[in-house]
């Protein structure tokens, strides 16, 4: 299976349309549910039924139920003290047998677990590589920042690829020279940490740099490609699984080949949705009706590739991070995009900026502006509500940053006042 997940992931075309997808999901989950359902306890009884009428899984209910919904009999304290121990001694090799443990603190703060089999690794690997290898015809060296490693990262090394793994909780200046000593061909990180790499000029010229665990911002995207002279391509992960990729086109595409998404619209205007997931290719710890609080804008248009899984306009963040401004007609959504074409657009130059909503009040945070910004910020937050047709909150401006709450960048916030 490894192998035709590489060739189809390296050769492959994607779907031709919408019923060719319906098809493989019908064969894909009926093969789950007789192969995997009846070893979670959990599920065990429920695998006739439609996959909407489901429980309704969360990260919080998912963690209440993790030791009957996991198919490897795991208990959650068990995979828990595994994990914790991980992160404290930053030794991550150590498995409950050949399962690999991952801990997950995510955006809002809750804690979540992860599991994957032998063969969870190595379908991932074979999508992974498939898809982003520069070459077969040579070896590859790839560098992977992330805040912790995974026995699932580590299946990226093989005989023709050297992996090396950066622990984003280690003194950034320890990185550079580590990573000019290796010279990736292939960078992995978060979009803070390429952005950085861009910002620091290391001397090395990646083939290939995959954005990962943050969303990757156009002005990001701008950058990067500008100081290292390749595209940025994109990953889509989560605790929860793989959800998109980019194709050879650019365009983001969600991974229908993986995973099953149905949309919970909460903006009718632009279509954006929280995605609710089925995944067929997870086992270890089955997600089933799963509902992610990440808000996705659907691009409707055809992609040049010629696949017909869903394209994502943009990743907009965080459902409790949408800003809702008072209109004549109710409520209505500020898209994060919205906000940052505005400080885009601003007639003075930046390092950073920040948006914080409480209550009725929004805190700009500007980074290193030159020139007065109150002016001009106060005039394209006022046209910004008119375009919108909307009332914007009071402004408060600061200058700065103001204190991250966890270690994802989220450049549009909202917090109780």
């Amino acid at each position: 299976m490894s192998l035709s997940a590489f060739l189809s992931a390296r050769y492959g075309r994607g779907f031709r349309d919408r019923a060719q997808i319906e098809a493989h999901h019908a064969r894909a989950f009926a093969l789950f549910r007789q192969r995997v359902m009846p070893r979670s306890p959990f599920y065990r009884d429920l695998a006739q039924v439609p996959l909407a009428a489901l429980p309704r899984m969360s990260k919080a209910r998912l963690m209440e139920n993790f030791s009957a919904i996991n198919t490897c009999g795991i208990r959650y304290d068990q995979a828990l003290d595994v994990a914790l121990r991980a992160e404290e001694s930053r030794d991550f090799s150590p498995m409950i047998g050949k399962v690999a443990v991952g801990l997950s603190t995510g955006t809002s703060g809750q804690r979540g677990l992860f599991l994957s089999t032998p063969r969870e690794r190595a379908l991932w690997a074979a999508i992974m590589l498939g898809r982003f290898w520069p070459s077969l015809a040579r070896r590859q060296r790839v560098a992977f920042f992330m805040r912790a490693d995974n026995a699932l990262y580590r299946r990226l090394s093989n005989p023709l690829v050297r992996f090396q793994f950066f622990d984003m909780l280690t003194p950034w200046q320890d990185h550079l020279s580590r990573l000019e000593a290796l010279d990736p061909t292939v960078v992995i990180a978060p979009a803070r940490i390429l952005g950085q790499l861009a910002l620091a000029g290391p001397r090395i010229a990646p083939q290939r740099l995959i954005s990962v665990a943050e969303t990757l911002l156009p002005e990001d995207r701008a950058a990067i490609t500008a100081a290292f002279g390749v595209p940025v391509d994109e990953v889509y992960q989560a605790t929860e699984g793989v959800l998109a990729m980019t194709c050879r086109a650019g365009s983001l595409h969600l991974n229908e080949g993986w995973l099953r998404v149905e949309r919970d619209v909460i903006d009718p205007a632009t279509g954006a949705f929280c995605p609710i997931i089925h995944d067929f290719t997870r086992e270890s710890l089955p997600i089933l009706n799963y509902r992610l609080d990440d808000v996705l804008v659907p691009d409707p248009a055809p992609c040049p590739c010629g696949c017909a899984s869903l394209r994502i306009a943009r990743i907009e963040g965080r459902e409790d991070d949408m800003l809702w401004w008072p209109g004549r007609a109710g409520l209505r959504l500020v898209p994060a995009d919205a906000i940052r074409t505005m400080i885009a657009c601003l007639p003075l130059r930046l390092r950073d900026w920040r948006a914080i909503q409480r209550g009725n009040v929004l805190e700009i945070w500007l980074d290193g502006a030159e020139g007065d910004a109150e002016r001009p910020l106060r005039d394209a937050l006022a046209d910004l509500g008119r375009r919108l047709d909307c009332t914007p909150p009071e402004l408060r401006l600061h200058a700065g940053l103001p204190p991250e709450p966890d270690a994802k960048r989220r450049r549009v916030r909202v917090l109780p006042a």
